[in-house]
């Protein structure tokens, strides 16, 4: 299988963004006015998976402020499914984590240990098929399956399902106050195949203030 990753080679941010401003006025004005920049590269590995979940519906400080503290648990502070395994339940607890996220945590260290080459086939999969892939392990939803795919996996198609920044920018500038998903879809059509880069620009444009412009 040629997967949309083969062919893009990955996110193409420039041709993304002017993709995005031809085809969505609205995304033209953001885009012309906080100047998007392309995301720092981040490595696809067991460690990224252990942040994302540890950090799910905290706020960025105290994500990874507990983030920090598990890595510390660690003499090279490297977190691997081995590591996991081999580490009680209570020290896990006591970096802040929920019990279940800890649970989430141990049980995707024994898929890792029975499954090591799991990453690697996900870089053969479509952006759906590799989210799907992703949400059949315990812990890991359809949000935390697209930041990994659009982050981590660097995927110039994902859309950011559940997460609540990316639905309050839609509502904000599409003025959709009643935002349900087939509204979200209708809008987001026209963005592919660059959602991951409509995304970053709606995350930029509201941590900037969210402008609203004429």
């Amino acid at each position: 299988m040629t997967s949309v990753l083969d062919k893009k080679k990955g996110l193409d941010f420039q041709n993304a963004l002017l993709h995005l401003s031809k085809e969505d006025r609205i995304l033209n004005k953001v885009i012309k006015e906080i100047k998007p920049k392309e995301p720092d590269k981040r490595k696809p590995n067991f460690e990224a998976l252990v942040r994302i979940i540890s950090g799910q519906q905290l706020s960025s400080a105290a994500a990874s402020t507990i983030f920090s503290r598990l890595k510390h648990l660690f003499e090279n502070k490297e977190i691997t499914p081995f590591q996991i395994k081999e580490t009680e339940s209570h020290a896990i607890l006591k970096c802040g984590l929920s019990k279940a996220k800890t649970r989430y945590i141990q049980n995707l260290a024994e898929f890792f240990l029975e499954k090591p080459e799991f990453l690697n086939e996900l870089k053969a999969k479509d952006s759906d098929e590799l989210i799907e892939s992703l949400k059949k392990i315990k812990g890991i939803g359809i949000w935390s399956a697209s930041i990994f795919a659009l982050f981590y996996l660097n995927h110039p198609d994902v859309f950011a399902w559940g997460d609540v920044t990316i639905k309050k920018a839609i509502r904000l500038l599409y003025e959709e106050e009643n935002i349900d998903d087939q509204k979200i879809k209708k809008i987001t059509y026209k963005w592919k195949p660059y959602r991951s880069t409509a995304c970053l620009v709606l995350w930029r444009w509201i941590d900037e203030g969210a402008v609203k412009f004429s």
